[in-house]
C-alpha cells in the first residue's frame, strides 16, 4: 500500500516546515509552475480565439474549440485518477504533460479549424490527467500541516495569469502571431517538468488499488460527449435545442451517478458531500462569472476593459481568501471553514441579485464580486484538503479525479441551463435575463452550504 511520504507532524522541538524546504521545493514550485501554464493557456485561448477562428476560416466551430477541451478533460480526469492510484502519479503526470504539450504543438501548427479543435481536445485530455496527478503528488510529497498553504499557492498560480495573461496574449497575437500563443508555452512545460522530476522519483503506487474497468471508461466518454453537447447548446433556445439537449442532460446525470463516489448525488456524509460541495461551488462561480462582464457592459455602459476589471478584482480576492485559509491554525475545524466560505458565496451572490433588480451602481458590483470570490477562495481549496484527509492512499487519485469531475459536470449543466434561460429572456428584458443568471448562482451557492455542512464524517 502506498504511504504518504511526509505525513508526520512537526514536533515541538523541530522548526516549522516550509514549502521552500529542500524536501518540499520541487513539489511546491513544480506543481505551481505547471498549474500556471494550464491557467495561462485557459485564459489565453479566450483572447486569441477570434483571431484564430478568422485565420482558419472556422467561426462555425468557435464554440467547439472550447467545449472540446472541457469534454476531453473529463476523460483525462477519470483516467488520471485511476492510473495514479494503480501505478503512482509519476507516469500519469509525464504522459499528461506530454499530451498537453502535443496539443499545444498541434494547435500552433494547425492549418484548419478541424485540426485546431482536435488539438484543443488533446490539451484538455492532457491537462485533465496532469491536474489529478498533481493532487496525488501533493498528497505524497507535502505534509498535511503545509497543504492549506500549498493550495493557497496554487490559487495564486491562477491569479497572476488572470491579471497579465490577456495583455500578454494580445501582444503576441498582434506582434508575433497567434500561433506563438500555443507554441511559446511548450518550452515552459518542459522546464516545469524538469523542476518536478526529483519529487516524481519519490512518489509511490498503491499495490491494492482497484483496476480501471472498461465500463468506467465508457461512462467517462458518455459524460464527455454530454458535456460537449451541453456546452454547444445554450446559445439559442428552440424546440429542437430542447429535444437534443434533454437526453444528453439525462445521460450526463446517469454517467455522474456511475463515475462519482457512492452517495455524492444523495449527499452522503463525509467525502461524498465534500465532492458534491466542490461541484456546487464551481457551478455557482461559473454561472455568475460567465455573464458578469456582459452585464456590466449592457446594464452599466462599461467598456470591455472596464468590465474585465471585475474579473481581475475577483481573481485578487480569491487569492486573498485562499491565503487566509492557508494561515489558519492547524486545529481549526475545516468543515466549519468550508461552511463559512460557502456562506460568504451565498451572501455575495444574493447581493448580486439585489444589485441587478434594484439598479445599484456598477462599482457596487465590483465590490460584491470581490466579496463573493473571497468566499470561493476560502471554500475551494478546503474541499481539496478535506478530500486528501478523507481518502485512503489506494483511492486518493480516484477521489481527486472525482473532485475535478464533479466541478466540471456541475458547471457544464448550470452553464447550459442558464444559457438557455438567458437567451429566452434577453430580448424582452436584459435585466430579467441577468437576474435569472444571478438567481441560479445563488441556488448553487445554497446547495454548496448544505453539502458542505454534511461533509463531516458520521
Amino acid at each position: 500500500m502506498g504511504v504518504s511520504l511526509s505525513d508526520g507532524p512537526a514536533t515541538s522541538d523541530s522548526p516549522r516546515p516550509s514549502l521552500l524546504d529542500p524536501a518540499h521545493r520541487p513539489v511546491s514550485l513544480g506543481t505551481t509552475a505547471l498549474i500556471s501554464l494550464f491557467a495561462v493557456e485557459y485564459i489565453a485561448v479566450g483572447t486569441a480565439m477570434p483571431t484564430v477562428a478568422r485565420a482558419l476560416d472556422g467561426l462555425g466551430l468557435y464554440a467547439l474549440a472550447f467545449s472540446a477541451t472541457i469534454a476531453a478533460s473529463v476523460i483525462g480526469m477519470i483516467l488520471g485518477g485511476w492510473w495514479s492510484d494503480k501505478s503512482g502519479p509519476r507516469a500519469v503526470l509525464v504522459v499528461g504533460a506530454t499530451v498537453f504539450a502535443g496539443g499545444l504543438l498541434g494547435a500552433g501548427l494547425s492549418t484548419s479549424m478541424e485540426l485546431f479543435v482536435a488539438a484543443r481536445a488533446l490539451q484538455g485530455l492532457g491537462s485533465g490527467m496532469a491536474i489529478v496527478a498533481i493532487y496525488v503528488v501533493i498528497a505524497q510529497g507535502i505534509p498535511d500541516l503545509l497543504r492549506p498553504r500549498m493550495f493557497s499557492l496554487l490559487a495564486a498560480a491562477w491569479v497572476v495569469p488572470g491579471l497579465v495573461g490577456p495583455v500578454l496574449t494580445g501582444f503576441l497575437v498582434d506582434q508575433v502571431g497567434w500561433r506563438w500563443v500555443f507554441l511559446g508555452v511548450i518550452p515552459l512545460v518542459v522546464v516545469s517538468m524538469a523542476v518536478l522530476l526529483p519529487a516524481l522519483g519519490r512518489t509511490e503506487p498503491s499495490e491494492d488499488a482497484p483496476y480501471l474497468g472498461v465500463s468506467t471508461i465508457l461512462w467517462a466518454v458518455l459524460a464527455a460527449v454530454s458535456v460537449g453537447v451541453l456546452n454547444l447548446g445554450g446559445e439559442h433556445i428552440s424546440v429542437q435545442d430542447v429535444l437534443i439537449g434533454l437526453p444528453f442532460a439525462v445521460a450526463l446525470g446517469v454517467a455522474a451517478w456511475r463515475l462519482l463516489p457512492p452517495g455524492t448525488l444523495t449527499l452522503g456524509r463525509g467525502l461524498p458531500s465534500v465532492i458534491a460541495a466542490r461541484g456546487a461551488i464551481g457551478a455557482s462561480f461559473m454561472a455568475a462569472e460567465a455573464y458578469l462582464p456582459l452585464m456590466l457592459q449592457d446594464l452599466h455602459g462599461y467598456s470591455p476593459t472596464e468590465a474585465g476589471l471585475a474579473l481581475a478584482v475577483g481573481a485578487v480576492t480569491w487569492a486573498g481568501g485562499s491565503w487566509l485559509q492557508g494561515r489558519l491554525r492547524d486545529t481549526v475545524d475545516r468543515v466549519r471553514v468550508m461552511v463559512v466560505g460557502c456562506t460568504i458565496i451565498t451572501v455575495g451572490t444574493g447581493l448580486l441579485v439585489a444589485a441587478i433588480v434594484t439598479d445599484w451602481p456598477g462599482w457596487t458590483v465590483l465590490v460584491i464580486w470581490g466579496i463573493t470570490q473571497t468566499g470561493v477562495g476560502v471554500a475551494y481549496p478546503t474541499t481539496s484538503l478535506q478530500t486528501m484527509r478523507l481518502s485512503a492512499p489506494q483511492v486518493l487519485g480516484r477521489n481527486s479525479s472525482s473532485l475535478q469531475v464533479s466541478e466540471a459536470l456541475a458547471s457544464a449543466v448550470v452553464l447550459g441551463a442558464v444559457g438557455a434561460v438567458f437567451t429566452a429572456l434577453y430580448a424582452a428584458s436584459m435585466q430579467s435575463a441577468f437576474a435569472a443568471v444571478a438567481i441560479a448562482s445563488v441556488a448553487a451557492a445554497l446547495a454548496a452550504v448544505a453539502t458542505s455542512a454534511r461533509s463531516r464524517p458520521a
